[in-house]
């Protein structure tokens, strides 16, 4: 029996899982608070989902849902590495009913031992992310959302490549709109397979000047000219709210419903999930 109750008529069931990540070229563009918020928005109506911190070497999402080191039988350390099966001990409750995280590690060695385990997850990655995905699937989710490591990791590329959405997060700035192009071309336009392609720019200053302005629009077309624009979508310019900065302070990252971010994260759950269902909805007359 299952030692988790997913009877709640609240949830909704499921037969088909869909995987979003979210990924960047460096840290600090505020993925990690998107990949939450994205999560939280998709149980908040009535999907049974699933948060997974891929990011090893700088994991948080353990401290954005306060869940205590005594609660945590295995992290996706665990199963990367191959020292425990995929199972219900992996999973770990949130005050959402239908929302459940899988934390990663934080307490690793540094220096040899670090390096050393990031090795060893590489090599695992692939086929322990196709085990997650069939028995998240069993488990009858709906969605899972990654929160990939920053950079060229291998875990974060095979998470990459098995996803139905990819949304790519940059900074308004010069370095990590190249460094997001290089990227782009280096991985996303070489995987090759049928998934649906995204960006954002995220934590925008307030009160842009005009010029400002026009050159973030240009690097916005400049993504979409790069890639194809049938094969990737911008979702938006975000902006940086003071409140939800404020709230940080206080360990809380989810976006209240009154805040103007909130209402930018739902529309863009609503392209995504739409665009998702459109893609498999193709596949299937052909």
């Amino acid at each position: 029996m299952s030692k988790f109750d997913f009877s709640d008529q609240s949830t909704l069931s499921s037969t088909r899982l869909d995987i979003i990540i979210l990924h960047s070229q460096k840290g600090g563009p505020g993925k990690t608070t998107l990949s939450c918020n994205i999560a939280t928005e998709l149980a908040r109506r009535g999907n049974k989902t699933v948060l997974i911190d891929l990011d090893i070497a700088q994991p948080t999402i353990q401290h954005i849902f306060h869940i205590e080191d005594e609660n945590i039988k295995h992290t996706i350390n665990d199963v990367l590495l191959g020292e425990t099966s995929v199972s219900e001990d992996v999973l770990n409750k949130t005050h959402d009913p239908n929302l459940f995280v899988i934390v990663a590690k934080e307490n690793v060695e540094y220096g040899e031992g670090l390096l050393s385990m990031l090795e060893d997850i590489q090599k695992h990655s692939f086929f322990a992310l196709h085990e997650m995905t069939k028995f998240l699937l069993r488990m009858g989710f709906r969605y899972v959302v990654y929160d990939c490591a920053p950079g060229y990791k291998l875990e974060s590329v095979n998470a990459a490549a098995i996803a139905d959405a990819r949304i790519f997060v940059l900074r308004p700035s010069t370095f990590s709109y190249e460094g997001a192009k290089q990227m782009l071309n280096d991985i996303y336009k070489k995987l090759n397979i049928r998934s649906s392609n995204f960006f954002v720019f995220n934590q925008l200053p307030p009160n842009l000047k005009k010029d400002s302005k026009s050159l973030l629009e240009s690097w916005r077309d400049g993504i979409v000219e790069l890639y194809e624009p049938e094969k990737i979508n911008f979702l938006d310019f975000l902006p940086i709210s003071h409140e939800i900065m404020e709230m940080g302070i206080k360990g809380e990252y989810i976006f209240p419903e009154h805040d103007p971010l909130y209402e930018k994260l739902t529309k863009m759950v609503d392209t995504v999930t739409h665009t998702i269902d459109e893609m498999k909805k193709a596949k299937l007359k052909e």
